[in-house]
């Protein structure tokens, strides 16, 4: 363990609920027992095991209530874990929450010297340290003033700065960079990164500004529901991360829908659960419509319920799932009727059925369940077929692929099954598939297709695209972000009216031109977002992965390089000539005094 900082190895937190106050105060002293129904359970931490090794920069990231600062306060030992190992080398400074270890009615100057005396330095060496944290501060003005009178800002960089001031060997922050403006923030980033790459400072950083993180650190871990969703390098981690919004969206219109069926419904009964299945697209978004035609759930051969996809009413025991669906409305395919899922208009690539009945999950458990699919195709189409049963997922593999007829299709809903993938698969195209791109290309100052471009010469972008909605005619927006390194966003380049005719010209290249590239040297991706106009104007909207108002987004479209240049454009992502000009002045006869 020589090289490793911190070690964590199957390592658990779990709080106690209790049902009344009184509870907690007689449980603190050993006289609660085993009193039923006293307290519940709640694992903040569920078997957490990695290792984080010295002078490493690793990110935290996940939702609120995931177990992230659960695990910074057993780092820094503010608590103990119920169970597992956890091993910290070296001296660890935490910046848990704002004002910890700050009095409120001492001067910022008497917080500073009493949060070094703790940490054993005092005297001169105490008065030099405390003169450089009010230097990088900047309270020059207010550090002898008491501290109740800082703003939040203030205070958080007040208290950062003397957190850094001693090279720690661990340095724990937990959401408190966000506080502070942009500028400060800059400086932050900077001490961190010289702390880390010059005197080997381990740091663990919780943060919900993932993008800032992950320019700061080398690595992230996503912890969800107090387990390690990922631990990956920034560039992939985003990639899963943003792929999650679109999972974690997808719990939340289900639970949606099973309350409303429930509701629906009336009184509920004991053993009535509720089946969620779902056809979704294996690569969205689909080559084309998949048709359904019949999609039937028995019991032991005995039909349970039928889908109503030529009815507009649902009932309390089965409905068609609309929010966060492609389902299209009753068509005519093949000789039947029908419902498809549509290869466009909505993030989400899929459809979905909910079943409402008696003793559902046990029926299950005995393979008792049978679905009963007929589906077609003009072309050929993925499918993965998957089962939420009362909100625990099953996966119930593919759906065979078909093309130009009408197939059946009959497989066992089994709860003992694999569990549907929690995490959404990395993929680098998003968007509601209302366009499809089908490739990009850069060209160089000499017209030919490049992926090294030189610093200062002309440069032309172009992308292939064909609209998949013929209902689709008027202005998109186009936008372009060119990310060095994978995650740093050096520029993006946008226009708000392009314009598009899904029913007369569905398929076209776009071009962007730049006379004079100004990207600096290093290594860059580009991703492109197509979008409906006036999507970049929106005070706000939903999370660009969820959004119904992005056709497309490829991510990494393209990898390219740069080259070339003076030595100004190196480190640094853009470098721009601007329109310089000098104006002088003649030599007066006070110049010869």
């Amino acid at each position: 363990m020589n090289d490793v900082a911190v070690r964590a190895i199957d390592l658990k937190k779990v709080y106690r609920l209790y049902s009344r106050p009184s509870y907690r105060f007689r449980d603190i002293f050993g006289l609660l027992g085993h009193r039923p129904g006293a307290y519940t359970e709640h694992a903040a931490l569920d078997g957490i095991t990695v290792d984080i090794r010295r002078g490493e920069k690793v990110a935290i990231i996940g939702r609120n209530g995931a177990g992230k600062s659960t695990f910074l306060k057993l780092v820094t030992n503010v608590i103990q874990p119920t169970s597992g190992r956890l091993e910290v080398r070296g001296d660890v400074h935490a910046l848990l929450q704002i004002g910890t270890g700050f009095h409120p009615d001492f001067t910022g100057r008497e917080n500073v010297h009493a949060y070094f005396a703790q940490l054993g330095v005092t005297g001169a060496v105490a008065d030099q340290r405390c003169a450089e944290v009010i230097e990088f501060a900047e309270l020059e003005e207010y550090i002898d003033q008491p501290m109740k009178t800082y703003s939040t800002g203030m205070a958080v960089r007040l208290m950062f700065s003397a957190s850094t001031a001693i090279t720690p060997d661990l340095l724990v922050l937990d959401e408190v960079l966000g506080v502070g403006d942009a500028y400060f923030a800059h400086k932050s980033y900077e001490r961190i990164r010289n702390l880390c790459d010059h005197d080997g400072t381990t740091l663990l950083l919780v943060s919900h500004d993932i993008y800032t993180a992950a320019k700061v650190c080398s690595r992230m871990i996503w912890i969800d529901q107090g387990r390690v969703m990922v631990d990956l390098e920034p560039a992939e981690a985003l990639k899963v991360y943003e792929n999650s919004i679109r999972i974690q969206e997808e719990q939340r219109l289900r639970k949606k829908a099973t309350q409303a069926i429930q509701q629906a419904a009336g009184p509920s009964h004991d053993g009535t659960d509720v089946l969620i299945v779902e056809f979704a697209a294996n690569q969205p978004p689909a080559a084309g419509p998949t048709y359904f035609s019949r999609i039937a759930l028995y019991r032991n051969d005995t039909l349970v319920a039928e889908a109503p996809l030529l009815e507009e009413a649902n009932t309390s025991d089965v409905r068609l799932v609309t929010d966060g669906t492609a389902w299209s409305e009753p068509v005519e395919w093949q000789g039947r009727g029908a419902r498809s899922m549509q290869h466009f208009g909505s993030p989400f690539h899929k459809v979905a059925v909910l079943f409402r009945a008696h003793r559902l999950a046990a029926g299950a458990a005995r393979g008792e369940l049978t679905l009963e699919v007929d589906y077609g195709s003009t072309v050929r189409v993925a499918l993965d077929l998957r089962a939420f049963l009362n909100g625990r997922g099953v996966s119930l593999g593919a759906l065979p692929p078909t093309a130009g007829g009408w197939t059946s299709y009959r497989t066992t809903v089994d709860s003992n099954g694999p569990t549907s993938v929690a995490i959404a698969p990395t993929t680098d195209r998003i968007g509601t598939g209302a366009i499809v791109i089908r490739g990009g290309r850069l060209i160089d100052e000499h017209g030919e297709e490049s992926l090294i471009l030189r610093h200062g010469r002309p440069v032309r972008f172009e992308f292939d695209f064909e609209v998949a909605d013929p209902n689709l005619v008027g202005s998109i927006g186009a936008g372009v972000a060119i990310l060095r390194g994978g995650v740093e966003t050096a520029c993006r380049l946008f226009t708000p009216d392009l314009h598009v005719d899904g029913r007369n010209a569905p398929r076209g290249t776009v071009e962007m031109s730049v006379s004079e590239n100004w990207l600096g040297t290093g290594t860059y991706s580009l991703t492109l977002m197509l979008t409906r106009a006036g999507y970049a104007e929106q005070p706000a909207h939903p999370f660009f992965s969820i959004s119904p108002d992005v056709y497309a987004c490829v991510r990494d479209l393209i990898q390219f390089e740069v080259r070339g240049g003076n030595i100004f454009a190196t480190g640094t992502p853009i470098l721009a000539r601007g329109a310089w000009a000098i104006r002088t002045a003649a030599r007066t006869e006070s110049d010869l005094r």
